[in-house]
């Protein structure tokens, strides 16, 4: 049921930046990824006086036939899906939801700090919400505590947007059930590196972006321009610094932990794996890593560091930083025995809590957020609220970003062992990744060889269940 026209703001990517970015703080010392360590503030609901973006709401052939008028989705987290102090004006997704379906939602708060138990006790006191958000341990771990429920009641997997994602989803199977509904990708949880144009020219050296539109630009060619940046000069200078070493790691191809819809199978062995640490390794000894934390603010101000790599929420401050220069995005090199570039991107998703008996206002919510990423129509909303709203960004460099999703162009690399259990997540593979770099092993053999047993144990847990 349509009810008017409506005006759009934010969408899903810039829901997902806004919760980001105010309280991002992944740095190079082992931290987790940024939805596990994320704190996030949310100012006091607002009253909403309208959108500055107009698009049209859903007509009826692209309704579903779900009649949830007047009833309420509640929503647990750490940010409000609601208009705030902060962020005035609805997403498109919520504006769809409430102006085509006549919903709305209803916001529970938490901490990033007891987001989970708050969720176990809403669970087993009868009370669940009806959504949370999916984050690493989602799958398989929560799934296997009976946190969520399957989506396949939801899902028209038929729907042309929703079979444009199935690849996606199939690789979240879990017992024969779909658990997660890829609704996108989380746009301020990508991580890029950066480089100032300006310093690349005066120092001679080649373009990192153009040598990857040449397809030249790989390992052998990073590591020599960092080299050649700190080594020719008598200033203190550094190849790169931010939050890099798994990135990096990635673009092998493998990963530690994989899973082919039945089985988790222990990785750490895979020689790719084992070549990009060496070149970690060779990063590190020739002293071309800036340790400690590093804002976008200040990553490029005094020219000492060639490099700087963190999630695309810290682009905008290190564009503003040098406002007369052009601080590229260029994508993590490739291994020179790969044809492919490999990325590493957090898919967006929102999950179906255990009890919750709301399915229609969760097949409505996710439609709707599926929606504004796959039309053209929202999705050119979305990147010209997120331009408008987000300083130092460009149309150029929001299509690059857009770019690292195209799979015709990279090769998704995703790491099942953040979401074996806790202890993965927030220590293990954070040691094994970023380990090197902050000095917590002596070689990635080592390493390899002390963790082997424990990440087999945690995958035995669920391949002898």
């Amino acid at each position: 049921m349509n009810y008017k026209k409506l005006i759009a703001g934010v969408t899903a990517l810039c829901m997902t930046c806004s919760m980001a970015a105010c309280g991002g703080t992944e740095e190079d010392t082992g931290a987790a990824p940024a939805d596990e360590t994320t704190t996030v503030t949310t100012t006091e609901a607002t009253e909403w006086t309208g959108d500055n973006i107009e698009v049209e709401a859903l007509d009826e052939e692209s309704t579903l036939d779900v009649d949830i008028s007047g009833k309420t989705l509640k929503w647990l987290g750490i940010y409000d899906l609601n208009p705030t102090n902060d962020s005035p004006e609805r997403s498109p997704e919520l504006a769809l939801f409430e102006d085509t379906y006549g919903a709305k939602i209803e916001y529970q708060p938490t901490t990033s700090d007891k987001r989970f138990d708050d969720l176990a006790t809403a669970i087993l006191g009868g009370n669940p919400p009806d959504i949370f958000t999916y984050e690493w341990r989602s799958f398989p771990y929560d799934i296997s505590k009976n946190q969520y429920q399957p989506i396949d009641s939801l899902i028209d997997w038929e729907d042309p947007k929703w079979a444009d994602v199935k690849d996606t989803a199939d690789t979240f199977i879990y017992n024969g059930e779909h658990y997660i509904a890829p609704l996108g990708y989380a746009f301020n949880d990508t991580q890029v590196l950066m480089y100032n144009q300006t310093t690349i020219e005066n120092e001679g050296l080649d373009d990192p972006y153009q040598l990857y539109l040449d397809g030249k630009w790989d390992w052998t060619a990073f590591t020599d321009m960092m080299k050649t940046f700190v080594e020719g000069s008598s200033d203190e200078r550094y190849g790169i610094g931010g939050w890099w070493a798994n990135a990096f790691v990635y673009t092998c191809g493998d990963t530690i932990v994989t899973y082919d819809g039945t089985t988790f199978t222990n990785n750490i062995r895979s020689e790719k794996i084992e070549r990009a640490q060496a070149v970690i390794d060779d990063i590190f000894k020739n002293n071309l890593v800036k340790r400690g934390w590093i804002g976008g603010e200040s990553a490029f101000v005094d020219d000492s560091l060639l490099f700087y790599s963190m999630g695309t929420w810290a682009y905008g401050a290190a564009a503003q930083s040098r406002p007369d220069d052009v601080i590229q995005i260029v994508p993590f090199p490739k291994d020179p025995e790969n044809d492919n570039y490999y990325v590493s991107n957090k898919v967006f998703s929102y999950m179906w809590v255990k009890g919750s008996e709301n399915g229609d206002c969760v097949k409505a919510w996710l439609d709707c957020n599926r929606t504004v990423n796959y039309d053209e129509t929202y999705k050119q909303a979305t990147k010209d609220k997120y331009l408008a709203n987000n300083a130092g960004w460009t149309s150029e460099m929001y299509d690059l970003v857009m770019e690292f999703y195209d799979d015709t162009k990279f090769v998704q690399a995703y790491d099942y062992g953040y979401g074996l259990s806790t202890n993965m997540a927030d220590t293990v593979m954070s040691t094994l990744y970023e380990g090197r770099v902050n000095e917590l092993y002596e070689s990635w053999i080592t390493a390899r060889e002390e963790y082997y047993s424990i990440v087999q144990e945690e995958v035995d847990v669920y391949n002898n269940t």
